[in-house]
């Protein structure tokens, strides 16, 4: 167990918190940057999002709506009639009718089920979008920090010349005293 001086402890904490910071704003930087896009890049901006919410919301509901009401609109109406006319259904069969009948149903409610689903994904985008926004921004004050705390480190390892111990500051040579390697003296 060696026993090292005060300034040595300071000198190295120094070293390994200046690679620290290196390392971090080495991984912070692009993530930030990366973070600072929304996942619907530029393609629609979060009003949109939340208009196409509500109209997705509106239009799953009146899909809902349709299906009940369905067996009073034209050309749905027909098969209402079909099925509970006797000389019609025989003549088709009452299983296909019901089938026919039973697919028609379920388009429907699928269809207002998918738009419903659409809805609910706008709205994970819309909140996913500003979590980014609020995560990108966070990290670049971090990062920022990181930077003003690195430039404050480098400019105090310049002027006590932390980095180079073994560097000292240079004399002043004669110009005579310095050899030109293009001359031989021989």
């Amino acid at each position: 167990m060696s026993l090292t001086t005060l300034k040595d402890d300071l000198l190295q904490e120094f070293r390994e918190e200046r690679t620290m910071i290196n390392e971090q704003i080495e991984l912070l930087d692009p993530l930030a940057t990366s973070l600072r896009r929304p996942a619907a890049q530029r393609l629609i901006s979060a009003s949109t999002l939340v208009l196409v919410e509500l109209v997705c919301y509106v239009v799953s509901v009146g899909g809902i709506a349709f299906v009940a009401f369905m067996h009073r609109i034209y050309p749905f109406s027909l098969l209402s009639q079909i099925f509970y006319n006797v000389q019609d259904r025989n003549h088709i069969g009452s299983l296909n009718v019901t089938y026919l009948t039973l697919a028609v149903y379920g388009i429907a409610i699928f269809c207002a089920i998918l738009v419903f689903l659409i809805a609910r994904m706008a709205r994970e985008i819309r909140l996913k979008n500003e979590i980014l926004y609020v995560a990108g921004k966070n990290i670049k004050t971090i990062v920022g920090q990181h930077l003003n705390r690195k430039a404050l480190m480098d400019t105090i390892e310049q002027r006590h010349y932390l980095g180079a111990p073994s560097i000292t500051e240079p004399t002043k040579v004669k110009v005579n005293e310095v050899l030109n390697p293009g001359y031989d003296n021989q």
